[in-house]
């Protein structure tokens, strides 16, 4: 069995996806939530656009539609809406987000998703004469982005998309931001595409420098939800450790923080469960994400606890508070990294300040 199709195996059988017998994907619980997460956390970047939220357009994302979606409808909808709706930020340079639906399928060498899928768009309306320094500048940012998402930085890169000979490359630019797998292949994760537009009274916008009307450049960037999902999943699993884990960035992880309590004295068991019980409120009051069911587990020994541990880095869990009798004398557990395997001890009056502390950086 591959390296690839152990982390397929591995991430289906901890309930992120599954292939089905087409060989598409399918997004399970955990996967859905970690595709949340990456929604999240792509509505926050770039904080000044104007968002115009789920405009339930129905896309293609075809080569032709890469290029001519300022000819859409639905373009022009959403130019209105950011002149109508959002007058202060309708000035040039600004950004438009917007979430719609896509039913193509689209196809990769390592997997292809079941449909539909929910694109994230982000429109970048600039002035023509810096359009490229833009693009240049937007393509490093977002290679940035999936760089700072990513276990291993090095397998994202631009890929020029070839323009074919109808095409000028004074109006058009495209790349391909790709995640390689190795012999496996690779998978896109965002496309960038810069349209300029030529001769078209109704799209024009004041310079936000000089106050001059120009016609804006148009950059795009699409990025294909599911797909992202699946491949940012797959790279936290190949990692090329010897030790079974998903690394996550813990900012996106599922779970962010794990309990576990060793019960070597079954006298004070009682006790454990409520310190854990303790310990998930005050986890849960800081809005940290707690792992599935209870919120903690009991182990009995240090090899059931080895078992558990096991688990919770194959859900991708970043940190797991290690209990025993000895905290309730003295305040102290461990703190045990899914990255290093390694625990440090702190005291039970630094949580969540300690977590959210490290998560902040």
């Amino acid at each position: 069995m591959s390296r690839l199709q152990q982390c397929f195996k591995s991430l289906a059988s901890t309930g992120f996806f599954r292939s089905q017998d087409d060989n598409k994907l399918e997004l399970l619980s955990h996967g859905r939530e970690y595709a949340n997460l990456l929604q999240q956390h792509w509505l926050r970047l770039r904080p000044l656009a104007a968002h115009l939220g789920d405009t339930r357009e129905s896309s293609s994302t075809s080569n032709q539609q890469r290029f001519s979606f300022p000819q859409s409808q639905q373009f022009r909808t959403n130019f209105q809406r950011l002149l109508d709706d959002h007058p202060r930020k309708a000035k040039c340079p600004t950004l438009l987000k917007h979430q719609s639906t896509c039913s193509s399928a689209h196809r990769n060498p390592l997997f292809e998703m079941n449909s539909p899928s929910l694109l994230l768009t982000t429109d970048f309306l600039v002035e023509p004469h810096r359009a490229l320094e833009h693009f240049y500048n937007m393509q490093r940012e977002s290679k940035i982005w999936w760089m700072r998402l990513s276990s291993n930085p090095s397998r994202y890169r631009i890929v020029p998309c070839d323009l074919g000979e109808e095409l000028s490359p004074k109006n058009y630019q495209a790349i391909d931001i790709r995640s390689s797998y190795g012999e496996a292949g690779e998978v896109t994760v965002e496309q960038l595409s810069l349209v300029r537009i030529e001769d078209d009274k109704d799209f024009h916008l004041p310079d936000a420098r000089t106050g001059e009307s120009v016609q804006p450049t148009v950059i795009r960037s699409v990025i294909r939800l599911e797909t992202a999902t699946c491949a940012l999943l797959l790279d936290g699993c190949d990692h090329g450790r010897n030790e079974q884990s998903l690394l996550l960035n813990p900012l996106l992880a599922p779970y962010q923080c794990g309990i576990a309590c060793v019960e070597s004295d079954s006298e004070l068991s009682k006790d454990l469960a409520d310190l854990c019980l303790h310990l998930k409120h005050v986890i849960n009051h800081a809005g940290l994400r707690l792992c599935q069911g209870s919120g903690f587990a009991s182990t009995k020994d240090t090899s059931h606890l080895a078992e558990h541990l096991l688990e919770s880095d194959m859900l991708g869990v970043p940190y797991t508070l290690v209990l025993n009798e000895k905290t309730l004398r003295n305040g102290l557990m461990q703190l045990r990294s899914r990255d290093t395997r390694l625990a440090e001890t702190i005291h039970i009056s630094d949580v969540p300040d300690y977590l959210l502390n490290i998560f902040k950086n």
